[in-house]
């Protein structure tokens, strides 16, 4: 299956995600000064979002569907752990964890020659 951008179908898709994104950005907006930050609302909320996120990033370094998919698994699974280990041991600092994965994935690809 292709997409092309001037599709119809590919136009409309892309119209009703940028409008779920903007409702939902649009209201965070409206109602971030009526919601305590630990209200049970906001810890909701904030879980939502991890567990989303969470979810995206193990499907593509678990499941990966697209180039990622020619790396071999050991390959993207220690740096993803590297990352997180990193965050944990940081005191939950997402930018090292996020550099040292980066990093460590980066070092990996270079070190068993993946570049063509």
């Amino acid at each position: 299956m292709t997409i092309n951008l001037f599709d119809q179908n590919t136009l409309e898709l892309l119209f009703v995600a940028f409008l779920g994104i903007f409702i939902w950005r649009y209201l965070g907006v409206l109602y971030s000064k009526k919601i305590e930050n630990e209200s049970l609302v906001a810890k909701t909320i904030n879980s939502i979002a991890y567990g989303m996120t969470t979810a995206i990033v193990c499907k593509i370094v678990f499941f990966p569907e697209n180039a990622l998919n020619f790396i071999p698994n050991i390959d993207r699974i220690i740096p993803f752990f590297i990352g997180i280990g990193v965050f944990l041991f940081f005191s939950k600092n997402t930018n090292l964890g996020l550099i040292a994965g980066i990093g460590s994935f980066s070092i990996f690809i270079i070190f068993r020659n993946y570049l063509i």
